[in-house]
């Protein structure tokens, strides 16, 4: 949707703990990408992995037949109940209804992938079925990427299924509603007709884009960035490639008819645990619920130029880096402004994000500097950490330490040289915390609502839903 958005993504993407830059960026999209080319073969080979489970639970029960229903005895004999008798038909390998079922999954897997090959091919990407022929033609030698890789794309189709379809709409209303009525009450569009100037605002950690896709359609200029490249991929295809222009509209000063590709996903089929029922465990949703490329199309009011939109790839302190200010050599110059930082911002408006930080006071010192002089910072969502949890320092490492100034020792470094950095330099903050951070950034608080409940990627049907407290703020740099 703006010109600052260009694929490949992985050539956008930040260096990652060193080494050749480049290399690595490059080696990440093929990874990326082959996570999205193997996604139906990872499914299959874990279904497979199911079916051998119930194989070898049947045959250590001592069943004979693994088709029948186990309902064998006579009119009024009583039998003792055996893991074959009770196990469900849909259980069963080779019976008619483990059949029905495989055909479901199997269907459910088929159609996701068709969605994801439509991003790869969007992305100028072989897809799965090109994957599937070098597969064949390699002799047995090929690359196949980790588990762990192979997840993310899961939690993408999670992601496209809260951000685009209309079954999320409720879970995205509690979490984007209160930061667009925000921007609408603090910053309204109306107050800058006749300025030649449309207010901007910058959405970081904007994932699958429909927060941002959502505060342009009110007629802001947005920005939208986020780090996760297996999110970026499918952000882009369903900003940019759904829209089908109507070639039958030639010439004439209106706008091109357009309708939309549309796609039926089944975002929870890998959540096996907490499912009250195999039907609901496939049950396909139809994404985007709306044309995101109509917006392309819409007219300008005349009141005042067209917004833009535009999606940029990479962490957010390497994106935004520019707008904090200049120091000399020995770190004086008194915090002059960085003279490169133009067109600053009017707004920062995220959800879910701010956690998300390796250094929470480095990400508030760069939205200070991203806005300008009273812009707000609209923030809504926990205070999960995502960088949190691993990295603890034990006793033993307290014992090895060279000094006693020291804070690591040589077995804490070797204990965790395995892990990202930036898990050893998070720090966990309360909301006083953040709040005391905010207000001596120079912001003023103008709104707060705590333990707002929030739910994120939440199958609604399933037997359990995480739900988090999270906290609305809005604050007015002074």
């Amino acid at each position: 949707m703006g010109e600052e958005e260009s694929l490949p993504l992985g050539a956008q993407q930040p260096k990652e703990g060193g080494g050749n830059g480049d290399e690595d960026e490059a080696k990440h999209f093929r990874d990326v990408c082959r996570s999205y080319q193997q996604y139906a073969t990872f499914h299959d080979a874990k279904q497979r992995g199911v079916d051998g489970r119930l194989r070898r639970l049947l045959l250590a029960s001592g069943a004979a037949s693994f088709s029948g229903d186990g309902s064998d005895a006579s009119e009024g004999e009583i039998i003792e109940p055996t893991v074959e008798s009770i196990l469900p038909p849909s259980m069963k390998p080779n019976s008619s209804e483990s059949k029905v079922r495989q055909k479901q999954l199997l269907d459910a897997t088929i159609q996701n992938q068709y969605f994801l090959d439509w991003v790869l091919k969007y992305s100028g990407v072989p897809t799965s079925q090109e994957f599937i022929r070098l597969r064949e033609s390699s002799g047995g030698s090929f690359e196949w990427v980790t588990e762990e890789q192979a997840s993310k794309v899961d939690s993408v189709l999670k992601s496209v299924a809260r951000d685009w379809s209309a079954e999320c709409k409720d879970e995205r209303a509690v979490a984007y509603d209160p930061i667009i009525e925000a921007l609408e009450t603090h910053l309204p569009v109306k107050d800058f007709y006749g300025s030649n100037c449309v207010p901007r605002v910058a959405v970081p950690g904007s994932g699958l884009g429909r927060l941002a896709w959502e505060i342009y359609s009110r007629g802001y200029s947005v920005q939208g960035s986020d780090f996760s490249l297996p999110m970026l991929l499918a952000s882009d295809f369903l900003l940019n490639g759904c829209g089908i222009p109507d070639e039958d509209v030639v010439g004439g000063s209106a706008p091109p008819a357009v309708s939309y590709r549309r796609f039926n996903i089944s975002p929870w089929i890998a959540e096996t645990k907490n499912q009250l029922s195999f039907e609901n465990r496939v049950r396909p949703l139809i994404v985007p619920d709306v044309n995101p490329s109509s917006l392309l199309f819409a007219p300008a009011s005349g009141e005042s130029p067209s917004p833009e939109f535009t999606m940029l790839a990479g962490d957010f302190l390497q994106l935004y880096s520019n707008f904090l200010p200049v120091r000399d050599v020995d770190g004086t110059n008194g915090g002059q402004s960085n003279l490169r930082a133009e067109n600053k911002f009017h707004a920062v408006a995220c959800s879910f994000f701010l956690d998300t930080a390796p250094s929470l006071p480095h990400y508030l010192i760069t939205i200070y500097h991203m806005l300008e002089d009273g812009g707000l910072l609209v923030s809504f969502g926990p205070l999960m950490y995502h960088w949190s949890g691993h990295g603890a320092v034990l006793p033993g490492d307290l014992d090895e330490r060279e000094s006693e100034e020291s804070s690591v020792s040589s077995a804490y470094r070797r204990r965790t040289m395995h892990l990202d950095q930036r898990y050893l330099s998070s720090i966990d903050y309360t909301w006083d915390d953040l709040k005391h951070m905010v207000e001596r950034c120079g912001f003023e608080i103008l709104e707060e609502n705590l333990k707002v409940p929030a739910n994120y990627a939440s199958d609604s049907r399933s037997m359990m839903t995480v739900s988090y407290d999270c906290a609305f703020l809005v604050a007015r740099k002074t």
